[in-house]
């Protein structure tokens, strides 16, 4: 135990009892697992517990004398000095805010101190500052935090987005229908570049709903390698001359189930982000390799230990600021010039790693460049999505069947019921699910046409209500929304689901597979 020189003659022989409780008392002050010292009024180091070489590296003589504020952040000087005046006027303990120091290997650990007054004991004449390292619990409350605040961000976005989504619809169908009645006209090219316009809407509002995990996926058995293979040429063509782009995949099996599509937005988000990084050249890596995530993994979001399948992405660029890390994957955060981005790109990524059950993780280190490594969880097998998913006959299928349609929003009802009765179809059309259950009473229903989130009941409680009058009747839901999201309140039945927006020739498309009883395709 290391202590600053004491007067002579100032203490008399020791007693039996006092050396006694004096073993017990450093037997305590050095084996306790928290950082013990006794601090002067004034702040400086009268005696420190061995527990600080353990912990920060530095023996007791090297802090011995020296204030304590030569070891906290300069931004945490103020507050810790203000801790110990507060400690000098209390007869209690006093605690602290976490201040954070460096260790003699320069990392940076956060304290939490308690302060007991006992300046007027001759034995001590000091502050008794006890610190415990909290900093892999504060890391712990800041990513519930970060992951609490992208949760609320999420339903603020899935929200705005489900709305628009609507709003885009009635835009697209309207569109769709004038340019098939001026067919040959000057205007045909004004109506086309109103519908890239909501395309690109549509697009967007995609990208929020990633990020909110409630699009709707269509997962596959497929290999991550080929994935990255396959979309090898666009990978580079989309980087400059002067950055260099590595692919490097290894010989093992590396099976995911996952969406193709989104697999490759993700790949190309990264990709792109990371090229942004480099506006005077660089080089970026991307790898397919097998990995074990065990229950301290630090992704995002956190994922079950297990066997899963890494993605990274390493560039040497200007990498990440750590006071932007916290909100890297928040829609419309961007450290990028203004005109640069959407600030979609990772939260994109975020989302629909998410929704496929994975994590993201991120190293970065300013001037260091960044490396971003997705998580998917591993799966037996690879096969290639079947390539006919997707196409569809030339002509637009008619009927001449009785569609109870039920959506709340009156834009979206009228136009549907307006596509669906010139295709032929016999259109009951409700704003209300208890609307719907009384047009259902006297009239034979083949096809259940159904919005999900509605006033009084979802689509899915009244599917179950409509098929106890109707057990033929076929059901179709129509949302923005993906089932799992939709799930969260209700578990789905059988039915297939039409992603919003959708154009006239989607929704007739699936409408007539759904009656047929052939599995719906991915129209939307």
């Amino acid at each position: 135990m290391t202590t600053l020189d004491e007067p002579h003659g100032t203490r008399g022989p020791p007693r039996t009892a006092d050396v006694a409780g004096e073993a017990r008392f450093t037997a305590l002050f050095e084996n306790a697992a928290d950082i013990t010292s006794i601090v002067s009024a004034e702040g400086t180091i009268l005696q420190v517990s061995s527990s600080v070489e353990r912990l920060g590296g530095f023996t007791p003589a090297e802090l011995v004398g020296r204030p304590i504020y030569d070891f906290a952040r300069p931004e945490d000087a103020v507050p810790l000095r203000r801790f110990v005046a507060d400690a000098c006027c209390r007869a209690s303990a006093t605690r602290g805010p976490p201040f954070h120091v460096r260790d003699a290997h320069g990392e940076w650990h956060a304290l939490e101190p308690v302060a007991v007054n006992l300046l007027d004991d001759p034995a001590i004449r000091g502050l008794v500052i006890t610190c415990r390292d909290a900093s892999a619990r504060l890391q712990l409350e800041a990513r519930v935090r970060q992951m609490e605040r992208l949760e609320a961000v999420g339903q603020l976005a899935g929200g705005i987005a489900h709305d628009f989504n609507n709003v885009l619809l009635v835009i697209r169908g309207y569109t769709s229908m004038v340019r098939s009645a001026l067919d040959g006209s000057d205007l045909v090219a004004d109506l086309d570049e109103i519908a890239k316009a909501s395309d690109r809407a549509a697009d967007l509002t995609q990208q929020l709903l990633a990020f909110a995990r409630r699009q709707v996926l269509r997962p596959s058995v497929l290999d991550l390698g080929e994935v990255v293979s396959d979309l090898e040429s666009l990978l580079r063509t989309s980087v400059r001359e002067n950055v260099e782009l590595d692919i490097e995949l290894g010989q093992d099996a590396c099976a995911v189930l996952a969406d193709s599509t989104q697999l490759d937005q993700v790949l190309m988000n990264l990709v792109v982000n990371a090229r942004d990084a480099m506006p005077d050249g660089g080089r970026i890596v991307v790898s397919v390799a097998p990995a074990v995530l065990d229950a301290d993994a630090d992704v995002s979001p956190p994922v079950a230990p297990g066997r899963y399948v890494a993605l990274t992405v390493t560039d040497t660029g200007s990498g990440i600021d750590p006071s932007s890390l916290p909100y890297i994957f928040e829609p419309f955060f961007t450290t990028k010039g203004e005109g640069v981005g959407t600030g979609l790109g990772l939260s994109t990524v975020h989302g629909i790693v998410g929704q496929s059950g994975g994590g993201i993780e991120v190293g970065a280190r300013p001037a260091g460049g960044t490396r971003m490594t997705v998580y998917l969880p591993a799966a037996e097998g690879a096969e290639r999505p079947d390539d006919d998913i997707g196409r569809q006959p030339s002509r637009l299928p008619i009927g001449t069947e009785t569609i109870l349609l039920v959506e709340d929003e009156d834009a979206v009802r009228e136009l549907v019921q307006r596509v669906l009765e010139g295709a032929g179809y016999n259109v009951l059309s409700a704003a209300r699910p208890s609307d719907a259950q009384r047009l259902a009473i006297d009239e034979r229903i083949h096809l259940l046409l159904t919005d999900v989130v509605m006033p009084e009941m979802s689509g899915y409680d009244l599917a179950v209500r409509i098929r106890l009058a109707h057990a033929a009747a076929q059901t179709l839901f129509i949302s923005g929304y993906a089932h799992s999201a939709l799930a969260e309140t209700a578990e789905p039945p059988a039915g297939e689901l039409l992603r919003k927006p959708f154009s006239p020739d989607q929704l007739l498309r699936a409408v007539r597979a759904v009656l047929d009883g052939e599995a719906l395709v991915d129209v939307g």
